[in-house]
C-alpha cells in the first residue's frame, strides 16, 4: 500500500472519547458508538470554532502492542483549545506522518487499510495516529490516514539499495513514497537493483549474501548518481538493526 512521508504542524481537536483495543471481541461496537454519538447526537453539529467541515478519528495513548488500549476519539479540528461541556481536547503532535489516502465504503475500506498498515515495518512513534475524513459519503469516500512516525527515520527501510528517502529532493517533486512501496520506479520501467532485492524476497540489499555485491557498488560509486557509498553503510545500518 502506498504512501507519502509528510510533516504536519500541531492540530487542536475537540470531540468525545472511549477507551477499546484491538483485540477486544466489542471494538467495533466502541468505535461505531462513538461516531453514532458524534453525529446523531448533535456532537458534530455543536463543536464551535471548526477549522473545516473533515471529521477525524484520532488514536493515542498506546504502547503499539496489538493488544493494548488506546484512547479513540471522534472529533473536528478546531481553532480553540477550550472544550465544550462533556467534550474533550485532544492535540495531534507535530512531527512527521505517512499518509495514506483511501478510497470507498467509509468502514470497510477503513478497516482494511489498518489491518494492512499494522502488517507494515513502519518506524511507527505510537503516540498519535489519525483518520481525516474528506467528505461525508459512506459509499465513496476519500479518507485520509496519518501514522506518526518516529523522528529517527534512519530506522525506516524506504528503499532496497538504502537510499535514505527522507534526504532525497525526489520524495517532494514527484510525492515518491520509496521503492519498497511502488509496484514500478517512476525513473523507469525497472531498477535492476530493486528486482533482484525482490525477486530474493529480501527488504534491502544489506539482508543479501553477497552483500554489498558488484551491482549495488555500481550504483553506489556511480560518477553521476552515487552517493559514494553512503547507500552502502545504510544497508549496514538496517542489517544490524
Amino acid at each position: 500500500m502506498d504512501y507519502e512521508i509528510v510533516t504536519l504542524e500541531e492540530k487542536i481537536a475537540v470531540g468525545i472519547s472511549a477507551r477499546t483495543n484491538n483485540a477486544a471481541p466489542d471494538m467495533g461496537a466502541v468505535i461505531g458508538g462513538l461516531w453514532n454519538r458524534f453525529y446523531n447526537e448533535g456532537v458534530y453539529t455543536s463543536i464551535p470554532d471548526k477549522v473545516n467541515e473533515k471529521a477525524l478519528g484520532i488514536y493515542t495513548d498506546y504502547a503499539g502492542d496489538e493488544k493494548a488500549d488506546y484512547a479513540a476519539m471522534a472529533a473536528c479540528e478546531t481553532t480553540k483549545e477550550q472544550p465544550e461541556e462533556n467534550y474533550v481536547v485532544c492535540k495531534i503532535p507535530a512531527g512527521r506522518y505517512a499518509k495514506f489516502v483511501i478510497r470507498g465504503d467509509m468502514v470497510q475500506a477503513v478497516a482494511a487499510a489498518w489491518q494492512e498498515i499494522w502488517q507494515m515495518k513502519l518506524p511507527r512513534a505510537f503516540q498519535c495516529d489519525f483518520e481525516e475524513y474528506q467528505n461525508g459519503s459512506m459509499d465513496s469516500g476519500e479518507i485520509h490516514i496519518y501514522v506518526g512516525l518516529a523522528e529517527d527515520g534512519r530506522n525506516m527501510v524506504a528503499s532496497r539499495c538504502g537510499i535514505l528517502c527522507e534526504e532525497c529532493t525526489y520524495q517532494e517533486q514527484v510525492g515518491c513514497a520509496g521503492c519498497v512501496h511502488m509496484q514500478k520506479p517512476f525513473w523507469g520501467e525497472s531498477c535492476p537493483v530493486k528486482s533482484c532485492c525482490e525477486a530474493k524476497q529480501q527488504e534491502h540489499c544489506g539482508q543479501c549474501e553477497i552483500f554489498p555485491c558488484d551491482l549495488l557498488k555500481q550504483f553506489a560509486y556511480d560518477e553521476k548518481q552515487g552517493d559514494d557509498g553512503k547507500r552502502i553503510e545504510q544497508c549496514k545500518c538496517w542489517r544490524n538493526q
